[in-house]
């Protein structure tokens, strides 16, 4: 239906602002645009939309006049307290690609994180901080045109749509907390760099305008004095066709309380991601989870991101998956919400060694390809598949058939594992250049390099010929494995993974060196301005700090000196630093240890 409509609006758009057509809308809506246009790069919002059955609360991209069509939408319908929906539509209505997307939590009853990131191979979208839905078809490759940001609200005339509406219901208002635009930049941060931020202190006039039009199939007409910025929120208002403006009271607390996202078992641990940060008490208190046939529940720890759980367990059989339940876990919001029953299937552990089809469908016992999102157990974070015509040869192949399939312009590959110390094989082919530097790229694992600047032709010799590279000793300790790539020239590739475990596990956030005499914790972690570096050890000797990029380049370092045994800590002053992950080591005679630093600004 809604293909429908968005159609029968590009045929029939009309700027009806100031005439008769006008007037005669039966309410009143707001829109708030950009003045500029942006060309890809992360959208993100914070906000909380209408709940109100017939209208819908929005923040999409625009190409402005829509000729050719091109948008990216995120929408959330009033009708619906389960679900968020997503579109992109392109200049032929027949890749108009509506998404339903299920959520555990009523969109308009608290405040979220939504965001939209638009790349040349995807458009992918996130909710409070995790991505939840990518598309990577063919019609990605039309979303060309430099759009505009957008937010509204209206009451479109489409009842299976939008759902029955009464005026009575009115005034509806749609809460807007902040905004943030982050442009592509690919290789850097994740591929996107944030660019600037609005947080609704003021009407920017620099920066956005307000709408006065409306079109065949909205039944209200936008006006000025229903985008309201006011204590620090925009607030876009739907109204009769007599009144306007904000008239109520910003509902600036959350009464949401946390739920679970996803739960996976690991050895001896189940780890829990809740939907938002959580209080420590209750995250860790171990009688608050439970589940599964003869497993006993012994401890609960709380990750420095305020939000996972790892549930040390015994008597689990990761071949049989359970139902885990969890209960009173309370946020952070003053009061306090607290979580009643939730539960939740825990997702046991791939077999080793795990074999990817990177790009493909799965072949000769590789895993079919998969796009990241936090549900999955694992998945590629950007790039396009290409395949290899069947009647070319793959030189020098150990996985032929494998290496058929290959995906351009990957940002890096994630894989839910136990924590340990694994092997990691890459499979790379050549199959688009045939002289040197013409494609050159560099690759780490869990932050450190794997490989320095690889030519693949180079390297090879020879078009459609493999290049693996291995990594040894890779050690895991967040039950993920972070593969990253970034181009010096031209664009990164890869083909297959091969990852296999090595010795037995290792407990969460220890290194290979790690002793009982030696720990280094980060403090506050997540940070914005500076942190604090614990370190405790029992013996003495030379030591060092340095603080590293995700691409591997060192941004601070400290040197220690001859350091005495005991507990010492020092101030990272991190003021200077983006918005970002970085790895911080500390090396010393008892050994060394890295940790994950994330920075939110």
């Amino acid at each position: 239906m809604k293909t429908m409509l968005f159609g029968y609006i590009l045929l029939v758009m009309t700027i009806l602002a100031g005439n008769d057509s006008a007037a005669q809308k039966p309410y009143r809506g707001a829109e708030y645009r950009t003045i500029g246009t942006m060309t890809y790069g992360r959208f993100e919002v914070r906000m909380r939309s209408a709940g109100v059955s017939g209208m819908l609360s929005s923040f999409f991209t625009y190409y402005d006049p829509a000729s050719p069509w091109n948008e990216i939408d995120i929408e959330n319908m009033g009708r619906y307290t389960n679900e968020v929906q997503y579109n992109t539509i392109v200049p032929t209505q027949a890749d108009n690609h509506v998404q339903r997307q299920p959520v555990l939590f009523d969109p308009h009853a608290g405040f979220h994180t939504y965001a939209i990131e638009w790349t040349p191979a995807y458009v992918a979208w996130h909710i409070d901080g995790d991505e939840v839905y990518r598309q990577t078809g063919a019609h990605i490759g039309l979303l060309t045109k430099a759009q505009k940001l957008m937010m509204n609200i209206w009451q479109p005339s489409s009842v299976d749509w939008a759902g029955s509406f009464s005026a009575a219901q009115l005034p509806a208002y749609a809460y807007y907390d902040w905004v943030k635009y982050y442009r592509y930049t690919p290789g850097s941060n994740d591929d996107f760099t944030l660019e600037w931020s609005d947080d609704f202190s003021t009407f920017d006039t620099g920066r956005w305008q307000k709408a006065t039009h409306t079109w065949d199939g909205n039944n209200a007409q936008f006006v000025t004095e229903n985008a309201v910025v006011k204590d620090g929120y925009l607030i876009l208002c739907l109204t009769s066709n007599t009144t306007s403006g904000f008239t109520g009271t910003v509902p600036t607390g959350d009464m949401q309380a946390p739920f679970p996202v996803g739960a996976w078992g690991y050895d001896s641990t189940i780890v829990v991601r809740f939907s938002e940060p959580v209080d420590p008490m209750t995250a860790q208190t171990a009688s608050n989870y439970f589940g599964g046939t003869g497993i006993t529940y012994k401890s609960a720890s709380l990750r420095a991101d305020g939000r996972t759980v790892d549930v040390a367990v015994s008597g689990m059989d990761l071949s049989s998956p359970f139902i885990l339940f969890t209960q009173n876990v309370k946020d952070l919001a003053t009061p306090a919400n607290a979580m009643g029953l939730k539960f939740f299937r825990v997702v046991m552990p791939l077999t080793f060694p795990v074999r990817i089809d990177v790009g493909g469908a799965g072949v000769g016992g590789f895993l079919p390809d998969s796009s990241w999102t936090v549900t999955k157990q694992y998945g590629a974070v950007g790039g396009s598949a290409v395949t290899i015509p069947a009647g070319t040869a793959i030189g020098n192949a150990t996985e032929p058939a494998m290496t058929r399939s290959t995906l351009r312009g990957i940002s890096g590959y994630k894989v839910r594992v136990p924590n340990g110390r694994y092997k990691v094989t890459m499979f790379f082919v050549e199959d688009r250049y045939t002289a040197v530097d013409k494609r050159v790229f560099r690759g780490y694992i869990e932050g450190q390099q794997a490989f320095p600047d690889l030519d693949l032709f180079k390297s090879a010799g020879v078009l459609n010929q493999q290049v693996t590279v291995e990594a040894a000793g890779i050690v895991v300790s967040d039950n993920m494995l972070d593969v990253t790539f970034t181009a010096s020239v031209d664009s990164t590739t890869l083909s297959g993974l091969l990852i296999e475990r090595e010795g037995g596990a290792v407990g969460v956030n220890e290194e290979p060196q790690v002793h009982d005499e030696l720990s280094f914790s980060i403090y506050p972690n997540p940070t914005n301005a500076s942190a604090v570096f614990t370190v405790t050890q029992s013996v003495s000797g030379p030591a060092s700090l340095a603080v590293y990029d995700q691409l591997g380049r060192t941004v601070s370092s400290i040197d220690l000196g001859n350091l005495e045994p005991g507990h010492h800590e020092f101030v990272w002053a991190a003021q200077s630093l983006a918005s970002g992950v970085y790895y911080c080591r500390f090396s010393g005679p008892a050994g060394a240890l890295v940790r994950r630093a994330l920075i939110m600004k």
